[in-house]
């Protein structure tokens, strides 16, 4: 597989003893060596993001498209959305953007990039913080999905206030 292919060039994996490059296993003494190490700063994190995502050539070409080739722009962004206080109100559209591409299986890129960007997480992050963090973004997710079926004509404030006599519909209280 292609991905596994790129994996062998990463932190935490090498090939098998007796096998080409292309089969890759985890090394043995990560997991104690990831218990000693410092959770990422944000910033950090949405850092080595990119970086990976830059190596892949499909995830760079798209991301390239979308940023208008503003890579401090993606950087930024990943940096918002991979904060945990991040809500899906302050979200910009390119923002949402990736979001839908590191959740939704939906196409091409969709199919690579989640996985890739599961598979990152859990390499970067201890496996209780790598859930938690692919949570967040599942739920920032989930929120712009169901924004986006909500009906655009009613503000909460019109949903929540009876009808007055403006807007054509007075409830008749006398009967």
């Amino acid at each position: 597989m292609h991905h596994q292919a790129r994996l062998d060039s990463q932190p935490g994996v090498r090939p098998r003893p007796g096998t080409n490059s292309r089969a890759v296993a985890p090394i043995k003494h990560r997991a104690r060596d990831r218990k000693r190490r410092p959770k990422p700063s944000t910033d950090e994190l949405a850092f080595r993001t990119l970086a990976v995502f830059r190596a892949h050539p499909h995830i760079n070409n798209v991301l390239t498209h979308i940023s208008r080739a503003d890579w401090t722009v993606i950087e930024r962004s990943l940096a918002s959305i991979l904060d945990p206080a991040t809500t899906s109100d302050a979200l910009s559209p390119l923002e949402q953007n990736i979001i839908d591409l590191m959740c939704a299986d939906r196409g091409i890129t969709g199919r690579i990039l989640k996985p890739y960007f599961h598979a990152l997480l859990h390499r970067l992050l201890e496996p209780r913080h790598a859930e938690r963090m692919i949570r967040h973004v599942e739920l920032l997710f989930l929120e712009i999905e169901w924004k986006a079926q909500q009906p655009t004509s009613t503000s909460p404030v019109q949903r929540n206030n009876p009808p007055t006599e403006e807007s054509g519909h007075v409830r008749n209280e006398s009967q």
